[in-house]
Parts: structure tokens; sequence; C-alpha cells
């Protein structure tokens, strides 16, 4: 409740600031504004959140990592939201440029961390995108993009099955790598069941690991989504685990917040909770590395997931290592420029995004450690002359330096 009243502290003092007139006029206005433009017909879209987030003063434009890199008040969070309106109540014509708005978010909750209503900028897109998905207005790269992932099962070319870990069984513990570890960054995934070996963990794999579907999902393709949902939900009852572990935090959220809970009755985790477990039940060490990281927190994993002190308490295990923080950390992280499918729909823009975040990660430290394989390959082709490494990566050089 606490966190609720913060948000709207800077809103309360610029209203204060006003005469009374000018007070009256805002809040009536504010008010009366539902009234007035919320359109009789059904859509996916919440135009009563989109009216909100366009009427509001719009603090949050200064930590939207998309409005900093494009530095255009279109690209602002109430920008967007202004163009989504008039698009859902047929103002204005369905232009290029102002679908590819649409699309051009990260997903990274930013704008909630300011937002007086609590609203994410990427969940509210993500009801437009499936109005255009139904309009036939989606743009032909991302519908040929849909294809090839249902085609393929990942967001990867030539499919995922030969990539997937040589291990099926039935397990307490599965493990679920992910399309990005498994094929830019397969050494978090040979660092993590390397990890579960030595801690003497009995664990599983899928024998052929699809993607959890947040791609479609993110992009509005909600049927396709829903594909992915029930056979992975299917592939999962069959291995009969009780807990299952993540190395992607997208993964993550999509199992533990977009799938059915009601078929889904295990403990998910990401694999840095379980690896603080494992430290705390003895499993895990000892450790040592007489390294210097500085930590970048997902946005995913952090704000969505609300996992930020686990990774560090794992680290902090590690004897000799120097974690270092950047300003902007936990809940005010700045994104890799990946999230939101942002990587798909507009590359440039995404790594902009990365290479600003290379730069403050870098007055810290040269050598970076996170959680999140898109994060760290987002880095790593921002700035390939950086050294990034995965909280698994990095544990696996403490046992065996010790």
């Amino acid at each position: 409740m606490l966190e609720k009243i913060k948000k709207q502290f800077w809103m309360i003092d610029a209203l204060l600031k006003t005469d009374f007139t000018t007070k009256k006029q805002l809040v009536t206005n504010f008010l009366t504004a539902k009234k007035k433009y919320i359109p009789k017909e059904k859509r996916d879209a919440n135009i009563d959140s989109l009216l909100k987030c366009a009427l509001c003063p719009n603090m949050c434009r200064f930590d939207c990592p998309v409005s900093m890199a494009e530095k255009s008040e279109s690209s602002s969070p109430a920008g967007k939201m202004k163009i989504a309106y008039f698009l859902e109540t047929g103002k204005i014509q369905p232009s290029e440029s102002a679908i590819d708005l649409m699309y051009k978010d990260v997903n990274c909750d930013a704008c909630k961390q300011w937002c007086p209503f609590g609203f994410s900028i990427g969940e509210l897109l993500i009801g437009v995108r499936n109005d255009l998905v139904k309009k036939g207005l989606v743009p032909e790269r991302l519908v040929q993009f849909k294809e090839k992932l249902e085609e393929n099962h990942t967001i990867y070319e030539g499919g995922i099955k030969s990539l997937c870990l040589d291990k099926n069984k039935k397990s307490k513990v599965l493990y679920i790598a992910g399309c990005t570890t498994l094929n830019g960054r397969r050494e978090v995934a040979d660092s993590t069941v390397t990890i579960l070996e030595r801690a003497g963990i009995d664990y599983t794999t899928l024998s052929e690991e699809w993607c959890c579907g947040a791609p479609l999902y993110v992009l509005g393709f909600r049927d396709s989504f829903q594909k992915f949902v029930n056979h992975n939900l299917n592939a999962i009852k069959e291995t009969e685990c009780e807990t299952i572990i993540f190395s992607c935090p997208e993964c993550l959220y999509t199992f533990k917040e977009l799938y059915p809970q009601s078929r889904l009755k295990v403990e998910m985790q990401h694999t840095s909770q379980f690896f603080l477990k494992l430290i705390e039940e003895g499993k895990l060490g000892p450790m040592e590395l007489d390294e210097e990281y500085v930590f970048h927190d997902p946005c995913i994993l952090s704000r969505k997931l609300e996992i930020a002190e686990e990774p560090r308490e794992v680290l902090k295990n590690i004897s000799k290592l120097k974690l270092k923080e950047t300003y902007f950390n936990k809940k005010d992280t700045k994104c890799c420029g990946s999230g939101g499918m942002l990587g798909v729909t507009d590359q440039k823009l995404s790594s902009e995004i990365a290479k600003d975040r290379v730069l403050e990660l870098k007055e810290c430290s040269n050598s970076i450690v996170s959680a999140c394989p898109a994060c760290e390959k987002a880095f790593k082709e921002a700035d390939d002359k950086i050294k990034v490494l995965d909280i698994s990566e990095v544990i696996l050089k403490g046992i065996k330096n010790a």
C-alpha cells in the first residue's frame, strides 16, 4: 500500500503548486473523460486504462528505455497510449507508422514503477495487438515470424530438438532451459546441469523442449499461444515432476502467470532461487572466486517476478567474489533492450537500448553477471569486448576454483 502511495507523491506535488481553478479543471476533466470517450463496442484493449494513461502528466517517459532511445514524444508511454486509443476508436487511419508504434515496447514495466494507477504499458499494448490480429492489421514480417515459430517450435531457425539436453525420464525436478538459453547461451544450460549433478539432484528435461509461447502472447497471437500452452502442459505432465526450475525469467513468468495454474500444480522457481536453496541445505559449495562483477537485474526477474535478493545471496556465498551495484538496480533496473520482442519488431532500437545499459554497467565493472540468458545475449551483441556471465557460470567457476 505504501509503495502505491509513493507513486502518487510527484503528481500530488504538481497539483499543489497550481491554482484552485486549474486543480478543479484537471480533476474534472480526468474524471469525466471516461464517460465521454469510451466506446460501447467490446474490445480486447482496455480503453479505460488507455485513456487514463494518455491523460496523465506522464513522468514515466523519463524512465522508458524506448522513449529515451528514440527521443520522441510519440514513443513515450502516454504517446503510445494516445495513438492506441485513436486506433481502437477509429479516430485515425491504421497507418503503417501508427501500427509499428504499437510494437515499440520492451515490456520492462519501468513505467509501472512511476504510474499512480499501476499500469504496465507493455500489458496494455498486448490487448491492442490482439485487436490488430483480429482486424488483420499485423505487419507482414510479424505474421511470417509467427508462422516460423509455429513450424520450428522455437524463435530460432532449424528447430530446437537437436539442441535439447540428452535426458528424458520421470523425476521430481524438471529443468527447462528455454529457447535463448539453448540457442544463444548454451553455456548456461551446461553450467546449470553440471551444478545440479554436483549437488546430487535427480532431475529431468523435456524430450523436445518447445518455446514457452511468450513471443506469441506478447505479439498478440493468442490462439497460437494457446497451442504452445497445451503442448507444454501435456509434456510436463508426462515427467510427473513436482518442481520446475528455469534459467529464463520470461519462461518462468509465462508458466507462472499466463498458463492455467489448475493444470500446472507444481512449484516453479528461477535457477537462482533453487541454487540458494541448495546452498542453504549444504548441497552446494564451497565456492571461491577472486573476481569482480557488477550485477544486472533482468526486468522480468526483478519487477514482474520480484526476485532480486536471491541472486545476490547466492553470489555472496562465493568467497572472495566482489559484487558491485550499478545505481539503477533491483526494481529500478534498466532494460537490456530485448524484452517485449523488440529485437524482432525493431532490431536497431533494441541494440541502442542494450548499448546504453552496457555503458551504465561498465561504469562499475567490465565484468557483468546476470540471471537472464536473453539479457546476457543482448549485452554480448552490444559489446563483444565485455565479459558477460550468467549466475550459473559464476557458481561453477567458484566450485571449480575452491
